[in-house]
């Protein structure tokens, strides 16, 4: 077969969509060193994010940047076919919400992460929520199939745009092998120093937005300080995004500035290090299509509590505390609770090993070869592995 994929998100994008469609990617070459895959990004591939190299992968830039790429594609319809670029495809693969202009015969899949900008559209930013609805549905009547990243994202698509069940397949995140608990006590004490934290720590990763509930997870903490007399510190490790200085207001409201502290964006080591030190992962996002820091926390042995909303409960199964993301209370209640309670952070950290294993992006990746064989040799059904995976806590 050969294979093109719009990589742009793999080059441009640092986590999220750029993470998953690296992750993926790399998974797949992994398995597959038969068919013939083109890259294609728009812009120059960066030096610390580049074409991933293998004897059956080829890298096209095409020297446009996406903002204007998007407005001549999905805005004036100009017929710049995007396998112009690519050379002559069996299936072309649109791994960001979006299907450009495409001639000739070939099989079309695209990847839907969520729909928040339906949802909450109050939480997305305004420009990306009118692109999306505008790109999205368009995608998915084009595709041949549809990759959703989550049971949640499927049936929304399902339901607010109609799309056949049979046409849609479940193709989730992974976590990655090495995110695995960490126990030197040096390298523990160095991301400790480094960050000034203390223990107990509260720990919560996302960018700085409305969607991820860093408000109300602050005025959590809050309450748990004033309750009871805490001694606990909380970290927010995540880049600054859309109205993130309502969240530093906030700390500056409550004085809890001593208490709180804002890590920024932080290397994959630190990551894995503060997930380990974590005595409570909080994570009472609004919205997620999928949600891979409750799994990364579980992964490395943190007990992680996270909202009972969207696609988070199918994605931690019974090893997380689920809250109403919009009920502050059940967040102060829970980290306390998890604070207070050795043998349920115990319990906690022994179920979230488990749940993390049933994610790997091996088997995604797995499953993503399968469609593509199966769309290149026809066949558009997926209702059989719909089926299969219609149990949440059990993907595969």
């Amino acid at each position: 077969m050969r294979i093109a994929l719009d990589y742009t998100a793999g080059i441009r994008q640092g986590a999220g969509v750029g993470q998953y469609v690296r992750s993926l990617v790399d998974a797949m070459l992994a398995q597959d060193a038969n068919n013939k895959y083109t890259l294609i990004t728009s812009g120059r591939p960066t030096k610390g994010r580049s074409f991933p190299t293998a004897d059956n992968v080829r890298g096209r830039s095409v020297f446009i940047p996406d903002r204007y790429l998007n407005i001549l594609w999905y805005r004036w319809r100009v017929p710049l076919y995007a396998n112009y670029f690519t050379g002559p495809a069996d299936i072309y693969h649109g791994l960001d919400f979006g299907l450009p202009p495409l001639r000739g015969k070939m099989h079309k899949i695209v990847t839907v992460y969520d729909l928040a900008f339906l949802a909450h559209p109050e939480t997305a930013v305004p420009s990306l929520a009118a692109y999306l609805k505008k790109v999205v549905p368009e995608a998915v009547a084009a595709a041949d199939a549809v990759a959703a990243i989550s049971h949640a994202t499927k049936q929304t698509l399902i339901e607010h745009y109609k799309v056949p069940q049979e046409k849609v397949t479940v193709i989730p995140c992974g976590v990655a092998p090495h995110f695995r608990r960490i126990t030197d006590p040096a390298l523990l004490e160095a991301a400790r120093r480094k960050f000034e934290l203390e223990r107990p720590l509260v720990l919560s990763v996302g960018t700085l937005e409305p969607r991820k509930n860093h408000l109300g997870l602050i005025k959590a903490f809050y309450e748990v300080q004033k309750s009871k007399e805490s001694s606990a510190m909380l970290a927010l490790a995540g880049g600054q995004g859309w109205l993130y200085e309502e969240t530093q207001r906030m700390v500056t409201e409550l004085k809890l500035e001593n208490k709180v502290r804002f890590l920024g964006r932080v290397s994959e080591l630190e990551l894995i290090t503060l997930y380990s030190l974590a005595d409570v992962f909080a994570f009472p996002s609004f919205f997620e299509g999928f949600g891979i820091p409750p799994l990364e926390a579980m992964a490395c042995g943190a007990p992680v509590i996270t909202s009972n909303t969207s696609s988070l409960p199918e994605v931690a199964g019974d090893a997380a505390i689920l809250v109403d993301p919009h009920d502050t209370h059940a967040i102060a209640d829970a980290i306390t609770r998890v604070l207070e309670d050795e043998q349920l952070r115990e319990e906690l950290r022994q179920k979230g090993y488990l749940q993390a294993q049933c994610y790997t992006w091996s088997r995604s990746a797995g499953k993503m070869l399968s469609v593509y064989q199966k769309l290149y040799r026809g066949v558009t059904n997926f209702a059989e592995e719909a089926e299969m995976n219609s149990a949440p806590s059990t993907p595969y």
